[in-house]
């Protein structure tokens, strides 16, 4: 079947040019969720930076921290909810594939840096929508996408008939996709997993969260490891059966 198509005006010449492409995402199917930067101290780890930031005020020797030792402090301070010290260290992500309703709930978290593609100077080429798997199973399916696709069709439509991009992305929906680029440090990064990695969080900003979880765990795993036990092998092993 031909390409549906859509003609606009120019000096009174007739132009063809194929519709805006469009995609669909079921659930969380287009998430990609990349760690891209992170706190590198001149010598030794992150966890190693933490250890020596909390040492400094109480040990006579900070420098020289053994791998237990840094284990220690870290633990030490979890425990004490001495967490300030956790701000040295901060991590930057680059997020896709998410909606517009994950972003707002994102953004809430104050204590952290967002740069968000605009949908006022980026003209959107090809469309994606986040569809919810509850969406994906049920008899709306057909008519949700129908829907999205008669949205990106007026996008496009408007843009050829000179309606501005800030004025022609009113008529998107939440469930376009957006990216975004966060900075958390290490405190907020918590904060934010024990929120938003919580079964009791929206599906899409917990899969989101999970992944980011499960990445700096991999630069950070002394900092990070009481939550990723809880939020990434408890609900491993709940799935696989082996906790009820």
């Amino acid at each position: 079947m031909a390409s549906p198509i859509k003609r606009f005006h120019r000096k009174k010449v007739i132009f063809w040019e194929p519709l805006t492409p469009m995609e669909i995402c079921r659930d969380s199917q287009c998430l990609k969720v990349e760690l891209i930067a992170w706190s590198i101290p001149r010598e030794g780890t992150v966890d190693k930076l933490v250890a020596e930031s909390g040492a400094i005020s109480h040990a006579p020797e900070f420098r020289e921290l053994s791998e237990k030792r840094v284990r220690h402090l870290i633990e030490l301070l979890k425990q004490l909810g001495h967490e300030s010290v956790f701000e040295h260290a901060s991590f930057t992500f680059r997020v896709e594939g998410i909606s517009r309703v994950a972003s707002h709930q994102l953004v809430r978290h104050r204590l952290a840096s967002y740069t968000q593609q605009s949908q006022r100077y980026v003209k959107l080429k090809n469309v994606r929508f986040i569809m919810p798997e509850s969406i994906a199973q049920s008899e709306f399916e057909e008519e949700y996408r129908e829907l999205m696709k008669k949205a990106a069709e007026l996008y496009q439509r408007m843009l050829d008939g000179g309606i501005r991009k800030e004025d022609a992305r009113f008529v998107f929906p939440q469930s376009i996709e957006t990216k975004i680029v966060i900075t958390m440090n290490a405190r907020e990064l918590r904060h934010f997993f024990k929120l938003r990695c919580d079964r009791a969080a929206q599906w899409e900003i917990r899969a989101m969260a999970i992944e980011m979880l499960k990445q700096v765990y991999e630069v950070a795993p002394i900092l990070f490891e009481d939550l990723y036990n809880i939020y990434v092998l408890k609900e491993q092993r709940k799935s696989e059966g082996f906790i009820r």
